[in-house]
């Protein structure tokens, strides 16, 4: 049967987007007291941009959203980062190869973009409303330490298309390309002046309820999304099961908004104060990762942590970072990362390459996020990504 909204009326074709709250800052809602949920509607005039790593999380992240944005006669637009390339288990399975050199790489992620023009277009989204910007897959994150140039990429696809919503990965998806474009994003989006309302969505490391809004449950527009799905045909040949497992799940979003509205913003020096947990120190090479932006000035810095067996004492990594504005220290077993002034930005403890296993235990964080430190810092715990069996 058809959802009803609370005047009635259909709400799988009316555009109305039910969002279940668990506690961050709202942007403008109305309340249906009944049912204690939070209304998200798209109004025809509304304008969904959707941002994804990689062909199929625009599927297996948003393939409702996009549908109940078109349902509503709100212009979608589909922007690729990648072209899912650097994929070589399934294109060594669908080819009978083991070598996959360049000319292979570039065949497979050919056959991905139709995958993806394939899959949008059961969801309703026209080929002329997808973009592929065809960055390197898993170098998300070199692009976004190198410079600016992907930042003002993402900001000219934002300000072309002048979104009212965008869709686009989480900070606490354990992916390491989702979690650096959700950097570049935020950069960019900042860049470009736009007051978009942000959903966040989780693709590796997702619960059924890992997001502060639920998008309702609608049998018709989840038997198009699990279609849809069915077009990566690349992905379905070895994670079939895997995926329709993911695609099953509510799809759920998190607001953009930092955590602290008192964070780490006045003009007082500050201090993050991180535990390094044993298998930081011990076997694992780590790496400290800062991106400072100051309006549209960008700051990046990288520090690699030493690794000795016991670590007593005090130990200066790195001074003078991000133009001065930052210092890097390990105070036994703890992370000291002091700032000059004011510092809004992000900062990530970065697994070496080369990577045995793709996903992250440390996410990007926000500056902004922590607790304010200055003249009495205390401990900070870092964030644990918790380890979600019904992925």
């Amino acid at each position: 049967m058809p959802r009803k909204g609370p005047d009635g009326a259909d709400s799988s074709r009316s555009g109305i987007l039910r969002l279940r709250r668990s506690g961050a800052t709202a942007v403008a809602r109305d309340l249906d007291p009944a049912a204690m949920t939070r209304i998200l509607t798209f109004p025809a005039a509304g304008r969904l941009l959707v941002f994804a790593p990689h062909p199929d999380d625009e599927t297996l992240a948003t393939g409702e959203l996009i549908q109940l944005a078109r349902a509503a006669g709100a212009a979608v637009r589909v922007v690729f980062a990648t072209d899912g390339d650097n994929n070589p288990w399934p294109q060594r399975w669908a080819e009978r190869r083991v070598r996959i050199g360049t000319a292979e790489r570039a065949r497979w992620g050919k056959r991905r973009r139709g995958e993806a023009v394939a899959a949008l277009a059961r969801l309703g989204v026209p080929a002329d409303e997808v973009r592929f910007l065809g960055w390197s897959d898993l170098g998300l994150t070199d692009k976004l330490e190198r410079d600016d140039a992907a930042i003002d990429t993402l900001a000219a696809e934002v300000r072309d298309f002048a979104p009212t919503h965008v869709a686009m990965p989480s900070l606490h998806d354990r992916h390491p390309d989702h979690g650096a474009l959700r950097v570049m994003l935020e950069l960019a989006i900042a860049r470009a002046r736009s007051r978009c309302v942000c959903l966040g969505y989780v693709v590796h490391g997702r619960t059924a309820d890992s997001g502060e809004w639920l998008l309702a449950r609608d049998l018709e527009r989840h038997e198009r999304k699990r279609d849809a799905l069915l077009q990566h045909a690349s992905q379905i040949i070895l994670s079939r099961r895997r995926l329709l497992r993911w695609a099953s799940q509510p799809e759920s979003f998190e607001t953009g908004e930092p955590k602290s509205a008192t964070s780490i913003a006045s003009n007082a020096d500050s201090v993050l104060r991180i535990p390094l947990a044993p298998s930081y120190r011990f076997w694992r090479r780590h790496d400290v990762l800062l991106v400072l932006a100051d309006g549209d000035r960008i700051e990046r810095a990288r520090v690699s942590l030493p690794r000795p067996f016991r670590m007593h004492g005090r130990r200066v990594l790195g001074t003078g970072l991000c133009a001065g504005r930052a210092t890097v220290e390990l105070v036994d077993d703890t992370l000291r990362i002091a700032f000059a002034g004011s510092a809004r930005g992000y900062v990530k403890l970065e697994r070496r390459m080369p990577r045995l296993v793709i996903f992250d235990v440390q996410t990007w964080r926000r500056i902004e996020d922590f607790p304010a430190l200055h003249e009495t810092p205390a401990r900070v715990e870092p964030v644990a990504v918790a380890q979600r069996a019904t992925l």
